[in-house]
């Protein structure tokens, strides 16, 4: 007995309506929404160490891409391009991540700002010092032991 092709049609399922900007996206809960920061009230350190951070990654990740790719007697490779493409590939995630990147800054900034990590003006309260304590031994202050 011979089966019935499977029929290819629409789902039945209705897809989500697509969104305005045309990307593919998920849903989101609410309570995983990071808020909008804007970044020129943001303290400008916190901004370059998150872009720092952000470009950091992508470095990672183009030199890690790169290294997938398998080597050839035929490549035109030496260890000068090899040095020039690093540099490149530095320089691209540096201008990616000033310029916007992958959004891991902006999350950084978020995270950081909901956090409240950079609200004491970077000067904390200098440490108590005890003048007499030591870092020495066990029986540091004591009589030798025999």
């Amino acid at each position: 007995m011979m089966s019935q092709p499977i029929a290819l049609g629409r789902p039945s399922f209705s897809p989500s309506p697509p969104s305005s900007d045309g990307a593919l996206s998920a849903p989101v809960t609410p309570g995983k929404r990071l808020p909008v920061i804007d970044k020129s009230k943001v303290d400008p350190q916190t901004v370059k160490a998150a872009e720092g951070m952000e470009a950091f990654f992508l470095d990672y990740l183009m030199k890690t891409m790169r290294q997938t790719i398998p080597k050839n007697d035929m490549d035109l490779e030496s260890p000068a391009t090899e040095v020039y493409r690093s540099m490149l590939d530095g320089e691209t995630a540096q201008r990616a991540a000033h310029n916007g990147g992958i959004g891991l800054a902006d999350q950084i900034i978020a995270y950081l700002e909901s956090e409240r990590y950079n609200q004491g003006g970077g000067k904390a309260a200098p440490m108590p010092i005890e003048p007499t304590r030591r870092t020495g031994g066990t029986y540091e202050g004591k009589p030798n032991r025999k």
